[in-house]
């Protein structure tokens, strides 16, 4: 065997030596380049504050779970966040994961925690969903596309509540309706996690802003109401505001 044959297997298997060394430190952090990876996405498509607990997946079988994850409130707001979850369940198709398009068979929320805050005019959900959409207006950065391609099949987030708050009126826990998303983003071209991610929470936020503008309003009509009730009591007495009410739903019956 000539000296350049044997240099040339050296080079060969300190190679393969390395990525294999490589592959084994990827794999044993797998679970924190992901965490960091939810993270950085996250913040850029909110402009908050994203922070996840801890996550766990398994490659093998693409099923994964992430612990904790929250989503902070524009600054300016009394409550801290805007979106709490304790768990979401992730299933990627493990056989995609080394093609050009990673596709995700499910994500699954169940039972995450909103906070809709009202401030004057404006809410946090609203602020967010501005800052959203301003965001994917811009032009895209200088440098190089990331390489990751997303394709979602299933979204689901489900049995969630609101809590809607406004310092003038007070505030109530409300059911949020159920939300279900399929075929985000195709299994040739796929999404950047950016696109993939700003598809899912734009179509939550708007469906959350939408329960809490209807409670904010029924809130103002009702405290409207009672103004109205209050300064009728004055002017004409309780008993004759309770007949004039009366004889309203008789008038409105017929």
């Amino acid at each position: 065997m000539s000296k350049a044959v044997k240099i040339g297997l050296g080079l060969a298997v300190t190679l393969v030596a390395v990525v294999a060394i490589v592959m084994v430190l990827v794999l044993q952090n797998l679970d924190a380049i992901i965490k960091q990876f939810i993270e950085d996405v996250g913040t850029n498509v909110v402009g908050t504050s994203v922070r996840v607990a801890d996550v766990k997946f398994n490659l093998q079988d693409g099923r994964g779970e992430i612990y904790g994850l929250q989503i902070a409130n524009p600054s300016g707001f009394r409550t801290s966040n805007a979106f709490e979850m304790d768990q979401v369940a992730v299933q990627i198709r493990p056989g995609s994961i080394t093609g050009p398009v990673i596709v995700i068979d499910e994500v699954l929320v169940d039972g995450a925690r909103i906070t809709a805050e009202q401030k004057g005019t404006n809410t946090n959900l609203k602020q967010l969903l501005d800052g959203m959409q301003a965001g994917s207006s811009e032009p895209a950065p200088e440098g190089e596309p990331t390489d990751v391609r997303l394709a979602l099949k299933q979204f689901a987030f489900i049995n969630s509540s609101a809590a809607v708050e406004t310092a003038q009126l007070g505030g109530k826990t409300i059911d949020m309706p159920d939300i279900r998303m399929a075929n985000i983003g195709d299994e040739q071209t796929g999404l950047t996690p950016e696109q993939l991610a700003s598809s899912m929470l734009s179509a939550v936020i708007k469906q959350a802003e939408q329960a809490a503008q209807d409670y904010f309003k029924d809130l103002a009509k009702e405290a409207a109401q009672k103004e109205i009730n209050k300064a009728l009591d004055e002017k004409i007495g309780v008993e004759n505001r309770e007949k004039l009410e009366r004889l309203k739903g008789l008038i409105k019956d017929k």
